[in-house]
């Protein structure tokens, strides 16, 4: 094995090395490498990784640690800073083996070489929390931020994630407040439908009735959106006006996850659609950035919508390849049509400094660092020119901040005083490229919304357009409705014993009964009445706690605990959409994702277990004091 000579050294000469681009995940595998452990990569890296996966195991720390930084000369040698795979194999193989639970020190040592793995940087922060490892988890966290800010699919992939985890806990408040609603509801809607059927047996019938209303929209198969809207609907006139927050709330949801929807879809679209590169999957790939030719441009991102992110792509398959030549010209191209970025210009002076044009990749260079000066890139590699031309004094002026730079690009895990010469840092797509390509194509937020899961499922069988009209006339018949309430005489129920009363107007203090008022309770006359009061009390605690159990927090809601429900449900669907993520989630079919996954589903299901009991609790709690403050709770059946 050659010798290398450290930078400290200012070494004397230049090892030729074949210069490679960041993000290797993003490569596209070629067709004959598709058995291979690590494809897209030089054959110097790839056996070198092999061999680290082949080494590493429990007890083995040491061997592991230099067979790790030799990969690391190598990788930086050729300009690559992240093996993706190499986590996800050395996982999968300590499952099989066995030595799942020694794993962490295994990742942790690979570090350096996978510093773009968000699985592996979420593994290690999840170890660090349940062992209480405060020294690392700042790291860890440190590693696992940074890497989802340099890394674009993986913060696309967590933007999509990140939207289809506040969709879900949306359709779960939206479920949870129809029903709360509903149900508070309920026992006035009973006696109004009694009072307008005047049908023999109406006090038997109108019960069922209302659960008809309840379980039809349902089975006649309309979307959860359009039943919730008719439970609020329905509900709407029987509110306090600060139970109607919950309602509009809930309205205000349904219309953002027709816009969540959207958004999901195209983040779909712009993945690629094709096998398992689209951003939801695992890492996911930048299968828009593809160059085969022949292959048309995807909808919606026809025309040169895309076309530079293309060509990046491309000339960085060129520098893999150690086609220097080419890759020189295509950075020189995106350069003078406009897109002299930064990272063009650092990767197009590493390519002029591959064929020995110092000059101009010191020019590339200054450039790039004059217009990021917070990146660390360039600088360095500026610093690794001056060193090799001699240019000593101005290597010793810059060393400091190059050092200083390079050590803060989290995730990487650069030790300068370790590297060799010859080790350039490239750069990888801009992510802030790529997200102004994903809000210049937000018209496409609008026109995806139609093909998305979410609408299906929940605006069935509504346009689009008619969803938008649907929402905009529930709010509107909710309000109407209200306002009628206060002007026609409308059933309703005491919050704290149950007894029905016709009224009409305002209800903000006649929500509670007049004997409730005057502490009464039970305690009123023996006879008929006395037993029909007793009784009412009695079924209306069992209902309410009943739809505690069922519902949590509705006993908190028929306590007059309007906003503290609201908040309450808000941490419930959040917890809940855990569940429901972790559970269905679409699953890569790697074993560190997979872990990760069933970790997030125990956890998930725990707070959500305890959310669920705390508020049923908090709920029969609430409402039992609210009946021993007017003096009924002693009332028994």
């Amino acid at each position: 094995m050659s010798s290398r000579i450290p930078i400290r050294c200012r070494a004397v000469t230049t090892a030729g090395v074949l210069i490679a681009f960041l993000l290797v995940p993003l490569a596209l595998p070629r067709a004959g490498e598709a058995g291979e452990l690590f494809p897209g990569y030089p054959e110097i890296v790839r056996t070198q990784a092999e061999r680290v996966l082949a080494i590493a195991g429990p007890g083995k720390e040491e061997a592991l640690a230099k067979e790790v930084r030799l990969l690391r000369i190598r990788m930086h040698a050729m300009g690559i800073l992240s093996v993706n795979d190499l986590p996800d194999l050395l996982f999968e193989r300590a499952v099989r083996e066995k030595w799942k639970k020694e794993a962490t020190p295994i990742l942790r040592a690979v570090r350096e070489v996978s510093a773009l793995s968000v699985p592996m940087w979420a593994w290690l922060v999840k170890e660090d929390i349940l062992r209480l490892d405060l020294a690392d988890l700042f790291q860890d966290v440190e590693g696992l931020s940074g890497s989802l800010r340099r890394f674009g699919p993986a913060l696309m992939g967590f933007a999509a994630w990140a939207i289809s985890f506040l969709s879900a806990a949306g359709c779960w408040f939206v479920a949870w407040s129809s029903i709360c609603l509903f149900l508070r509801a309920r026992p006035s809607l009973e006696g109004d439908v009694q009072r307008f059927l005047k049908i023999p047996f109406g006090e038997f019938l109108a019960p069922v009735f209302v659960v008809l209303l309840f379980l039809l929209p349902i089975l006649s198969g309309l979307g959860l959106a359009i039943v919730a809207s008719f439970w609020m609907l329905l509900s709407a006139g029987y509110l306090r006006r600060s139970e109607l927050a919950v309602l509009t709330t809930g309205v205000l949801i349904l219309a953002g996850l027709l816009l969540c929807g959207g958004v999901i879809q195209s983040l779909k679209a712009f993945g690629g659609g094709a096998g398992g590169s689209v951003w939801l999957g695992g890492e996911g790939n930048l299968a828009i950035a593809r160059w085969e030719a022949g292959v048309k441009d995807p909808e919606p991102f026809s025309g040169d919508t895309l076309s530079w992110m293309k060509r990046f792509a491309k000339a960085r398959a060129e520098m893999q390849s150690g086609h220097a030549v080419e890759a020189e010209k295509m950075w020189t191209s995106l350069a003078q049509e406009g897109r002299g970025l930064p990272e063009v210009l650092n990767n197009r002076g590493i390519a002029r400094a591959q064929q020995g044009k110092i000059a101009e990749a010191l020019s590339d260079f200054e450039a790039a660092f004059t217009m990021r000066p917070n990146d660390g890139s360039a600088l360095w590699n500026a610093y690794q020119v001056h060193l090799q031309v001699f240019n000593l004094e101005r290597a010793r002026r810059i060393q400091p901040e190059a050092w200083e730079r390079i050590q803060k690009m989290a995730p990487y895990q650069f030790r300068p005083y370790e590297m060799e010469q010859g080790e350039w840092v490239a750069s990888a797509l801009p992510v802030s490229e790529i997200w102004k390509v994903v809000f210049h194509l937000r018209g496409g937020w609008v026109r995806g919304v139609g093909a998305s899961d979410i609408f299906r499922m929940f605006f069935h069988p509504l346009s689009v357009q008619g969803a938008l009209v649907f929402l905009c006339a529930v709010w509107l018949s909710a309000g109407i409705w209200k306002l009628l309430s206060l002007k026609v005489w409308i059933n309703n129920t005491c919050r704290a014993c149950g007894s029905h009363a016709l009224i009409v107007g305002s209800r903000e203090a006649s929500d509670i009964c007049t004997p409730c008022r005057v502490k009464i309770g039970g305690g009123i006359r023996a006879g008929e009445e006395r037993d029909r009061r007793v009784q009412s009390i009695v079924m209306h605690r069992r209902y309410v706690k009943a739809s505690s159990v069922l519902v949590p927090g509705s006993g908190a809601l028929w306590s007059g605990k309007e906003i503290r429900t609201l908040v309450y449900g808000v941490f419930l669907s959040l917890a809940l959409a855990g569940v429901s993520l972790s559970l269905a989630g679409e699953r890569t079919g790697r074993a560190l994702v997979s872990e990760l996954e069933a970790t997030l589903a125990i956890w998930a299901v725990l707070l959500a277990g305890g959310l669920w009991a705390g508020g049923t609790l908090w709920g029969i709690r609430s409402f039992s004091v609210l009946q021993r403050r007017h003096n009924i709770a002693g009332e028994r059946g």
